[in-house]
């Protein structure tokens, strides 16, 4: 949550019409829905990787490399690919496994909607900042990092920005979220009402599962399949305005891998990852 993203390619002022794109990773890129960087010596896209734990047997993998320069931190220097059309409402939805790294190590891999160009196109003072968020912390195995931002903008290291966050720990169904009054703020987290459901003996980076979130103008939908028998459950339902909790404009449909230089719940400094952590994605649909 303590980052924020730089685009990868270019930023089309006009969103592209664009077609609903559903990707098995089972053939080469070749540049017609994605675009990928490799920023790091040992930054590596690979597709297809061949993997028994598929639907299809194969997978997309993201890797970053390790060990590199605790300088290079930040989704700056992430391992990454996006779509080259901004996405709008719909339904996003990606099985995946995110990397496994040391507690000590900050390794983030992320599925997430993003476009900044810096316009304040709502007219309230910051810059449109419109942006939905799966993350998943290697130090924290058990745990859904879920973000929605409107705004964000850094003038001269001032930072303006409205988010609202969700911390899940799926192995208790313990939930904190953003205390209200804070949306302006990093941390901030107080703890709510639990879910009705949980995941005993979750880890994120030991299998593959299915993450998705349904994004209209006055809502989010976040939820997750554990893929235990038990269907996919709701993790946040997110309603509010649109432009001011909710973002309404076209977004890049990303995958990434990087490094945190703190990690975010204890603030405490995160080493780069000792060796070079694998993020997977199975399958990706987007509208």
């Amino acid at each position: 949550m303590r980052r924020h993203h730089a685009p990868i390619g270019i930023l089309f002022l006009l969103p592209a019409l664009a077609s609903a794109l559903e990707d098995p990773f089972d053939a080469t890129l070749d540049g017609t829905h994605w675009q990928s960087s490799v920023p790091l010596n040992g930054s590596k896209v690979s597709c297809p990787l061949e993997d028994s734990l598929a639907t299809d047997g194969t997978v997309l993998e993201l890797v970053y490399p390790g060990p590199t320069s605790p300088r290079k931190y930040g989704p700056r220097w992430s391992t990454a690919l996006e779509t080259v059309d901004r996405r709008g409402f719909g339904s996003y939805e990606a099985r995946l496994k995110p990397a496994a790294a040391r507690s000590s190590e900050g390794v983030v891999s992320a599925f997430f909607t993003y476009f900044n160009d810096g316009t304040d196109y709502d007219g309230d003072g910051i810059a449109d900042n419109s942006e939905i968020d799966f993350e998943f912390l290697a130090a924290e195995p058990s745990i859904l990092y879920l973000t929605v931002w409107t705004d964000y903008e850094n003038v001269d290291g001032l930072e303006r920005f409205y988010h609202t966050a969700r911390r899940i720990d799926l192995r208790t169904g313990q939930v904190w979220e953003t205390e209200p009054g804070y949306e302006g703020e990093y941390g901030h987290l107080e703890e709510i009402a639990p879910l009705e459901w949980s995941v005993p003996g979750f880890t994120a980076s030991d299998a593959y599962r299915t993450y998705g979130f349904d994004w209209q103008a006055n809502q989010v939908v976040f939820w997750m399949d554990a893929e235990d028998g038990s269907g996919p459950h709701i993790l946040w339902d997110l309603q509010g305005a649109p432009d001011l909790q909710i973002p309404t404009v076209e977004a890049f449909a990303m995958i990434n891998l990087w490094h945190n230089q703190y990690h975010w719940h204890t603030g405490k400094p995160a080493l780069p990852p000792s060796q070079p952590a694998s993020h997977r994605v199975d399958r990706v649909s987007v509208p």
